[in-house]
């Protein structure tokens, strides 16, 4: 090793080590930048302490420094033109020193700057200031961009002339990335890529302000999957995520352009229709996203059929702010849920107060269960040519303290809108086991009992757990019980729907489809599931005999079923005029006023007495 030199005095290790430094420079193909070395020569000095001590090698110690350095070492001439450069840092992408030179920083391939960025910068120059962070962009020999932070100080001879500018600069590209990723996350869903609650809300804010400057209406879209809780149950996350994505694909894609689209989460999505115009045009442009989305779906090998319910709210006679707005877009989307789902619905001001209602109905409904309030009543089938008592039907009641019998279709929507459905599912199916129990101990004879079974009791995993167990409590047989499901149940997951039927059946209970014909009524589909009884819903009945298309519809309903080896039973037949049409047309089974009004557990004692209840 080759003794240290001596340094001149007033210098110290910097003049010491100012020749090694100069060697290095000249091996990197750099110019003999003699300045440049000055910040690098203090760093030195701090790190290693003193060479000629230490012993060490200075050459290679400033080798290593620079090759673990994350930061390029520049210099510009007085013509502002890059005159130096080192070589790559450690880790960072390749550079080429040679295709930098002789340019200004602005003539850069691909620079960019934001004037918030490049005016500081202009600024420091004019004024041959030092500058600090100045952020700028400029294209790598790929085409790729790379994101620079650079600071400088000018450069003085002795007599104080301007020669240029030295500095250093740092690849930023990577954490560049990253701030715009956060960005990105705080205004998008991470799982859709929608804009989230809080983007949507501004964005809508700016349609207010242009709506109100420009004196035109717009209109919030509310828009919630039917069933999606259902499916993302009985599925796994997994394969409710992928439907959200797909529902969110699709709504993206059948949206105009000027419209706005968002996740608030879960299942509900927000709309944004600007000079949305007449109420007329803007239902038919939501019942078209409707019917886009109601499309089927293959998720995890199986095809599934979603629908949606959409409330909207018109800026600004429903409210004039985001907030307000939302909200009764939010109350206009409950209306289409209690409509049948799968439409559009517009918020008017009754409905401000039916939630309040709701909200107060749905605390006493379920202190109602908590305190018994809940009752059954019965109401009979009967044979259609004999009169003959064949079953009955389990209805539940709610007998609310002060008020009464309350109307099911008051309680029990609401009861599937909550989801206080399932437990009151449960408890059905532990009151018609023991009171089945309780007629069969009193020597009656009693045929098979209905239970309707909600969409949400039916995707219930526990659900033929707890009733086998119910069974095996009361000491009944299987067939006792009837399980009734609306098509649309059925049809929310038909792989799934049939899987659990076929259980069902295997445990030895009966197994009906209920409101025939206003859902899917696809024959495919009702050949596999292993129903023995088909209900034609009561709306093809009421017209019988004289409207001929209902005489059609139920005649073509009962020879299918017959023909699959199905019973056919009728629901809400009142007169003898409708029975004697059915009985023409080969009908099976009747339920109605005509063969009794759904009638307490005592009452339906008494006719399980009598030998026929219609002539």
């Amino acid at each position: 090793m080759n003794p240290t030199p001596s340094a001149p005095a007033g210098h110290g290790a910097a003049a010491t080590l100012h020749p090694l430094l100069l060697d290095q420079m000249r091996e990197a193909g750099l110019p003999a930048v003699q300045d440049l070395a000055a910040p690098w020569l203090k760093l030195l000095e701090r790190v290693s302490g003193c060479y000629a001590e230490t012993q060490v090698d200075g050459q290679q110690a400033l080798r290593s420094l620079l090759k673990l350095s994350a930061d390029w070492v520049w210099q510009l001439d007085a013509e502002l033109r890059i005159s130096a450069l080192s070589d790559r840092p450690r880790g960072q992408r390749r550079v080429e020193p040679a295709s930098l030179m002789g340019k200004r920083m602005e003539e850069l391939e691909g620079f960019s700057a934001t004037p918030q960025e490049l005016g500081p910068y202009q600024q420091a120059l004019a004024g041959r200031r030092a500058f600090r962070d100045f952020n700028f962009q400029f294209q790598l020999g790929d085409g790729s961009p790379m994101h620079v932070r650079c600071s400088g100080e000018p450069v003085l001879d002795a007599a104080g002339r301007f020669q240029g500018y030295r500095g250093v600069a740092r690849d930023i590209s990577a954490e560049r990335l990253s701030m715009l990723e956060a960005q990105k996350l705080a205004r998008f869903d991470g799982l859709t890529g929608l804009p989230n609650r809080h983007h949507f809300l501004h964005e809508a804010a700016r349609a207010i302000a242009r709506a109100r400057r420009n004196g035109q209406t717009f209109a919030i879209g509310f828009l919630d999957l039917d069933r999606f809780k259902t499916l993302n149950d009985s599925l796994g996350h997994a394969a409710g995520d992928e439907l959200l994505r797909v529902m969110a694909r699709r709504l993206g894609s059948a949206v105009r352009q000027s419209d706005g689209l968002g996740r608030l989460g879960g299942d509900e999505f927000v709309l944004l229709f600007e000079a949305c115009g007449e109420r007329e045009p803007l239902t038919r442009r939501t019942q078209d996203l409707l019917l886009t989305l109601g499309e089927p779906v293959h998720i995890q090998g199986r095809q599934f059929q979603i629908t949606g319910s959409i409330g909207l709210a018109l800026y600004p006679q429903d409210g004039e702010d985001v907030e307000t707005l939302l909200m009764h877009a939010d109350a206009a989307m409950y209306l289409a849920k209690s409509r049948g789902r799968n439409n559009v619905q517009f918020y008017d001001t009754s409905l401000a107060d039916k939630a309040g209602r709701d909200f107060e109905l749905e605390s006493l409904l379920r202190m109602g269960l908590a305190r018994n309030e809940l009752l059954l009543h019965y109401q009979p089938k009967v044979c259609a040519r004999s009169g003959r008592l064949t079953g009955m039907e389990a209805l539940l009641r709610w007998q609310r303290p002060g008020h009464g019998l309350v109307p099911p279709a008051e309680f029990i929507p609401l009861a599937e809108e909550c989801g206080l459905i399932v437990a009151m599912g449960r408890w059905v199916v532990r009151q018609v086991c023991a009171q089945v129990r309780d007629w069969r101990d009193q020597g009656l004879c009693v045929p098979p009992v209905s239970i309707n079974v909600s969409a949400l009791q039916f995707n219930d995993p526990a659900l033929l757990g707890e009733l086998q167990d119910a069974l095996q409590q009361a000491g009944l047989p299987p067939d006792q019980l009837e399980l009734e499901l609306t098509e649309s149940a059925l049809m929310a997951d038909p792989e799934r729907a049939n899987e659990v039927l076929h259980r069902a059946r295997a445990m030895g209970a009966r197994i009906s489809i209920d409101d025939f014909g206003t859902g899917y009524s696809s024959l495919s589909y009702l050949k596999r599931f292993p129903a023995g009884t088909l209900k034609i819903d009561r709306s093809f009945v009421r017209g019988l005999p004289e409207d001929g298309d209902d005489l059609a519809i139920a005649g073509a309903v009962i020879a299918m079923a017959g023909s699959l080896g199905l019973t056919v039973v009728a629901e809400g037949v009142e007169s003898s005029a409708q029975l004697q049409a059915l009985r023409e047309l080969g009908c099976d089974e009747i339920q109605g006023f005509l063969t009794g009004r759904p009638m307490p557990a005592e009452a339906m004692r008494e006719r399980l007495l009598e030998p026929a209840l219609v002539a």
